[in-house]
């Protein structure tokens, strides 16, 4: 995936700016796409909330852990990484940053300050992928619906024009690898106890 992200940001991202943007794939349903996070972040409160229930705790709350301790890696290491790498965004969004499409500007500016340098990686690619995969481990039996939200956070990010291919891959890369990260330190954790998949 390292190098998909190295080709993506030093051959493709700029020219698929460009054509998106000439050919207006905004819409309402991109729109929705693009918010793909927001929906997952809801079924992980409703997990959470489950292990309220006293005869629901036992079955739901690994899930509810690693959820939670995937939510909470990924937004530390979101504002660690966009910080890091610096990276202006494809359009202009907030407060007239320089972007491609409206000033030719793309680069990464480690340690730049302000919003004007936080396309990569893709927050929204993060979460969506930290999340999918932690909702994936414990419940495969759904996983068709885990693909399709790592399918939508890319097409309504791309569409709306919001980040580059590059920032998404980074994003989807660095998602993953937390919720893996996670599952692998609270299997060991719980290795001593019985825990079934739920579905």
């Amino acid at each position: 995936m390292f190098i998909a992200i190295l080709v993506s940001v030093n051959f493709i991202d700029r020219e698929l700016a460009d054509f998106i943007y000439q050919h207006s794939f905004a819409n309402s349903l991109i729109k929705l796409l693009s918010n793909t996070p927001l929906f997952l972040e809801i079924l992980s409160a409703i997990a959470v909330a489950l292990c309220i229930v006293p005869k629901l705790r036992h079955q739901y709350r690994w899930l509810a852990i690693n959820l939670a301790a995937t939510f909470i890696l990924a937004s530390i290491l979101r504002v660690s990484a966009k910080a890091l790498f610096g990276r202006t965004w494809p359009q202009t969004w907030v407060n007239n940053n320089p972007s491609w499409i409206s000033d030719r500007i793309e680069g990464f500016h480690p340690f730049a300050e302000g919003l004007a340098y936080n396309s990569f990686p893709s927050g929204h690619a993060l979460f969506t992928f930290a999340l999918a995969t932690a909702f994936w481990y414990h419940l495969p039996r759904y996983r068709l619906l885990w693909i399709a939200t790592m399918c939508a956070v890319f097409i309504g990010q791309l569409g709306q024009n919001y980040h580059y291919l590059g920032d998404l891959l980074a994003g989807a890369t660095l998602g993953t690898f937390i919720a893996h990260m996670v599952i692998i330190v609270t299997e060991k954790a719980s290795s001593r106890s019985c825990r079934p998949r739920l579905f």
